[in-house]
């Protein structure tokens, strides 16, 4: 097991007597991480890349009901195999879902480009989460709250039940769905057949030309696209054709919701 610097502090908040936060931070050397996973119970995720030589990770838990409910949480950070695990979790008897609840908020600084390690999966039960300038095939989940990619290189599964999901510059996508939620990405690249959608909300998706696809889009509301879409159909609430050669299915659906495809 490699084992980094780890520390923590207590402070006050200046507005609520009762708001206190304490905050575990620690540092890793490379390359002794080669792969970043991430578990957060109530609060943000962010993952991002910056000009350093080492893995910084910085948890913030919060308490508004005082030094009591920072009592509640519990926070791991270690690294075994070459993985750096950060999971945080609560008691067993905290209401997680109420505005008194504990919660932690999570911050990741890694290298830039491919000196900084893999960051294979980054989940949060309520929070939104973020990847900025990272590499690897990730996993971004949140049960409620905001996904967002911006400058990955990798193929992302991004998902939400509750929130809106973004992604731009990234290097591919292999799934993205939120139940109730906005979604507006781009595809560069795809491996295998793709599913982009929400049950409620609008849905953009701007394609790269180059790309080899079957298309379908399909929405109870309206469907527009600007793509140059050959042998197949297009009508109000579902588009279907083939863009170049054809190839890999892309559905692109809104249950309740416009859906538009446009060329990056």
């Amino acid at each position: 097991m490699a084992v980094g610097s780890l520390s923590g502090c207590l402070a006050r908040g200046p507005f609520q007597r009762d708001e206190v936060t304490e905050a575990v931070t620690g540092t890793f050397a490379l390359p002794d991480v080669q792969e970043i996973r991430v578990t957060n119970a109530i609060g943000d995720v962010t993952v991002r890349a910056v000009n350093t030589d080492e893995i910084g990770v910085r948890v913030l838990k919060r308490s508004v009901v005082g030094a009591r409910g920072l009592k509640d949480i519990t926070v791991r950070i270690g690294v075994e195999n070459g993985v750096l695990t950060v999971e945080t979790s609560l008691a067993d008897e905290v209401t997680w879902f109420t505005r008194s609840s504990p919660g932690t908020d999570v911050s990741i600084t890694v290298p830039q480009g491919t000196a900084g390690p893999i960051v294979s999966s980054v989940a949060s039960r309520l929070g939104n989460v973020s990847l900025f300038d990272t590499r690897g095939d990730t996993i971004a989940r949140t049960n409620l709250g905001d996904v967002t990619a911006a400058r990955v290189d990798g193929y992302l599964t991004l998902e939400s039940e509750l929130g809106t999901i973004l992604a731009s510059d990234v290097a591919g996508l292999d799934h993205v769905q939120t139940e109730l939620g906005q979604i507006k990405v781009d595809l560069a690249g795809l491996r295998t057949d793709i599913e982009i959608g929400t049950q409620m909300g609008d849905v953009v998706v701007g394609v790269a030309e180059t790309l080899d696809l079957d298309v379908v889009a399909e929405s109870n509301a309206s469907v527009d696209s600007d793509l140059p879409l050959t042998g197949g159909r297009s009508e109000r609430r579902r588009v279907t054709g083939r863009l170049n050669a054809g190839g890999s299915r892309l559905h692109v659906f809104s249950d309740v919701g416009e859906v538009s495809l446009r060329m990056m």
